[in-house]
C-alpha cells in the first residue's frame, strides 16, 4: 500500500493537515479562553460599579446606610451572581441570599489595590471576585460581586467539544479530497507509465498523449515523446546499420566461397591456384577493410571524443606523409597530384593516427573516382584560426541530389561501380566523423563529370 505515491501524498498531507489543525486549535483554545476570562472580569466589574453607584445614590438620600444597604440587595439580585457589602475594613456588613453562610473574606492587599486602582480580582474557592470601592472620594467600604468561574469552564468545555469533534471531520474530509486531488493529478502519470508498457522495440512509433503540453506534466509527456523519437531514429539506424553491413560483408564472403570451392572441385595447374588464391586475396583484403571500418564506426559513439589522443600533432607532416601515400596509388593510374604547401607550421591538439586516416580516406576516394590522366589537388592553408585542407579532383563528380547524403554509412551514389572499386560506402562516414570529433567541418562542392572539392576546416592550436 506504501509503495503507491498517491498513499504516501494523502499520508503526508493528512499528517502535515493534522499537525497544522491540532496547532490551530490549541491556538483558539487558549485565546478564546483568555477572551473568556476577561468578558467574566469586565462584567463582573461592571456590576461591581452599577452596586457602588446605586448604593451611594441611596445613602445619600435616605442619609441611612441600613437603608442603601436593603435597596441595593433587593433591586440588584442576580439568579448567578453573589453581592457582598463591607465596610472600609473588608468586613462583611451585607451579602445577597443566595450568598448566605459564604460570605467573602477579603484580604487587606485585596482592599489596598481596590483603593489604588479602583478594581481589584481574586478566586475565592470556585468563584470569581471583582472589589470595587463604594465611593472614590470617602472610604465608606467596599462592594464585592462573584461569579462561578464555572459559567466560563462550561464555554471552554462546548468550545473544546467543538474541536474534538470539528478537527477529526476536517481531517477525514480534507484528507478524502486531497486523495482525490492526488490520484486526478497522478492520472496522467499512470496512464503514460500504462502507454510506455506498450511501446516495445516493435512500437517505437508510439508517443504518448499529451493533454496539456503546457503543465509539468505535459512537459515531461514532450520529453518522453522526444526520447522515443531519438531512439527510434536511433534503432533504425542500427538496423539499417548491421543489414548493410551484413549485405557488404556477404559479397566477398561468397566470392572467397565459391573461388574456393571451384579451386578444390578438381585437379588445376599451378597458374591457376596462382590466380584463385590472388582473387583469395583480394577478397580478403577487402573483407578486412570493410571489418576495420566497421569498428572503427562501431566505436564512434563511445569513444568520441573522449578517448581520442589528444597531442600536439603537425598537419604539415601529417599532409606530407599522405601525400607520399597517394602518389604511389595516383601513379597506376597515370594520374597527377599536386600538392600546394602553407610554408607556416600548423600544429593543432588532436589524434594523428585518426587525422592521417580522414585525410587518406578523401584521398583514396578521389584516386578511386578519377579516370585516367585526371588531376587531383591537395592544398593546406590557415584561415580564421583555422586549417583548411582542400582536396579537388577532375573526377566524375557526384550529383547535386546525392551530396548530402555521401556522408551516410553505406551510402553510394553508383553502387555497382563502388562495388567493382572496392568501396563499401564507409570511408566518407568515417572522414566526418574524425573531422566533427576534432571539432571541425567538412565541406563538399561537386559537378558531375566535372569533379569534386572537398573541404576540410580543423581548429588549430593556440
Amino acid at each position: 500500500m506504501f509503495d503507491s505515491v498517491r498513499t504516501r501524498l494523502t499520508l503526508w498531507y493528512a499528517a502535515v493537515l493534522s499537525l497544522s489543525l491540532i496547532a490551530f486549535a490549541v491556538i483558539v483554545y487558549y485565546a478564546a479562553a483568555a477572551v473568556f476570562h476577561e468578558r467574566q472580569d469586565e462584567s463582573l466589574h461592571s456590576t461591581a460599579r452599577t452596586v457602588a453607584s446605586v448604593y451611594m445614590e441611596e445613602l445619600e438620600e435616605e442619609q441611612s446606610a441600613l437603608k442603601a444597604t436593603e435597596v441595593v440587595l433587593t433591586e440588584m439580585a442576580f439568579p448567578d451572581r453573589y453581592i457582598e457589602l463591607t465596610d472600609s475594613s473588608g468586613r462583611a456588613v451585607a451579602w445577597s441570599r443566595n450568598l448566605s453562610g459564604s460570605e467573602f473574606s477579603l484580604q487587606s492587599e485585596t482592599l489596598t489595590d481596590a483603593r489604588r486602582t479602583g478594581v481589584s480580582f481574586l478566586k475565592i474557592n470556585s468563584l470569581r471576585v471583582a472589589v470595587v470601592p463604594l465611593s472614590s472620594t470617602r472610604d465608606v467600604g467596599f462592594a464585592a460581586v462573584a461569579e462561578p468561574v464555572s459559567v466560563v469552564e462550561e464555554g471552554l468545555r462546548r468550545l473544546r467539544r467543538y474541536l474534538y469533534a470539528g478537527v477529526p471531520l476536517i481531517l477525514l474530509l480534507t484528507s478524502a479530497g486531497g486523495y482525490f486531488l492526488a490520484r486526478k493529478s497522478l492520472s496522467p502519470i499512470a496512464l503514460m507509465n500504462t502507454q510506455t508498457r506498450r511501446i516495445t522495440a516493435e512500437r517505437l512509433s508510439s508517443r504518448l498523449d499529451v493533454p496539456n503540453p503546457r503543465d509539468e506534466l505535459g512537459g515531461l509527456a514532450t520529453t518522453i515523446n522526444d526520447l522515443l523519437t531519438r531512439l527510434e531514429a536511433s534503432f533504425k539506424e542500427q538496423q539499417r546499420f548491421v543489414a548493410d553491413a551484413s549485405h557488404e560483408l556477404r559479397t566477398p564472403l561468397a566470392v572467397l566461397r565459391g573461388e574456393t570451392e571451384v579451386a578444390l572441385g578438381q585437379p588445376r595447374g599451378i597458374d591457376e591456384y596462382k590466380e584463385s588464391l590472388a582473387l583469395i586475396k583480394d577478397e580478403a583484403e577487402r573483407l578486412s577493410r570493410i571489418v576495420e571500418d566497421l569498428f572503427v564506426l562501431a566505436r564512434q559513439p563511445i569513444d568520441a571524443p573522449a578517448k581520442l589522443m589528444n597531442e600536439s600533432v603537425s598537419l604539415n607532416q601529417i599532409v606530407g606523409d599522405c601525400v607520399r601515400a597517394a602518389q604511389v596509388l595516383a601513379k597506376r593510374k597515370n594520374l597527377q597530384m599536386d600538392f600546394d604547401e602553407q610554408s607556416k607550421s600548423l600544429t593543432m591538439r588532436g589524434d594523428g593516427e585518426l587525422l592521417k586516416r580522414m585525410l587518406l580516406n578523401l584521398l583514396d576516394n578521389a584516386v578511386k573516382y578519377t579516370p585516367e590522366g585526371g588531376e587531383i589537388r591537395l592544398e593546406l592553408s590557415s584561415q580564421d584560426g583555422n586549417a583548411r585542407l582542400t582536396v579537388s579532383d577532375t573526377g566524375i563528380g557526384i550529383p547535386e541530389d546525392d551530396q548530402p547524403r555521401i556522408f551516410d554509412r553505406f551510402y553510394r551514389v553508383d553502387k555497382a561501380r563502388s562495388r567493382a572499386l572496392g568501396g563499401a560506402g564507409l570511408g566518407l562516414s568515417i572522414v566526418r566523423w574524425i573531422v566533427e570529433a576534432h571539432a571541425g567541418q567538412i565541406q563538399v562542392e561537386s559537378q558531375p563529370g566535372r569533379g569534386s572539392v572537398f573541404r576540410v576546416d580543423l581548429p588549430l592550436q593556440d
